[in-house]
């Protein structure tokens, strides 16, 4: 993938929003928190949605976490007990531009290159998300403003599951799924356990 993601414009009219809110059990402390070359996770998720070119970025938390940092914007979840699919709610609803870059905090593997590249695929109205053998990333995705509708749809019918989400999205072309292989798929694991973080 690094010899065909060409240098390309940063995003534009793109917010961002790192998603920060689990409670991270497995985990045993609050994974925003954990350390990458000295820097925070939430920091340097931050700054990658920065360097690809979204502004503003926030940190996404749910309701009862304390904030992160002053230095930051949060915007906070409006459901409890709803997972991902409702900090993407209320990223969608913060937004600014016409498309939010979503990174998950424990997806270090991912970096600014990367959303240059996927935001390609983008176009008015439309998100993309990589799909490999395994299923998508929804949690390192672009996704556009006219998904809010669907999203809070399916928060009202407890239906949490992004995977669904962003298939339902893509056939109804609020989404492109773009194809690639598992191998570079295993460089975006999430860092869930102690042991997710000590193979990095």
């Amino acid at each position: 993938m690094r010899k065909r993601r060409r240098a390309v414009a940063k995003l534009r009219e793109v917010s961002g929003a790192v998603l920060a809110g689990g409670e991270s059990r497995r985990m045993g402390r609050d994974k925003a928190w954990l350390r990458i070359a000295g820097e925070p996770l939430w920091r340097r998720q931050v700054n990658v949605l920065r360097a690809a070119g979204a502004e503003p970025v926030w940190v996404v938390r749910r309701r009862g976490q304390r904030g992160l940092s002053g230095e930051i914007s949060h915007v906070w979840d409006a459901w409890e007990n709803a997972g991902p699919l409702a900090g993407l709610e209320a990223a969608l609803t913060a937004a600014t531009g016409r498309w939010v870059a979503v990174l998950a905090v424990d997806m270090p593997g991912i970096d600014a290159e990367w959303f240059r590249w996927l935001g390609r695929f983008c176009a008015p109205g439309c998100g993309a998300v990589v799909r490999h053998a395994r299923g998508t990333e929804p949690l390192a995705a672009i996704y556009p403003r006219e998904a809010l509708p669907v999203v809070s749809r399916r928060l009202k019918e407890g239906r949490r599951s992004m995977q669904e989400l962003v298939t339902a999205l893509a056939r109804g072309r609020r989404m492109r799924m773009v194809r690639v292989d598992a191998a570079e798929a295993a460089n975006w694991r999430n860092w869930n356990t102690p042991e997710d973080r000590r193979r990095g």
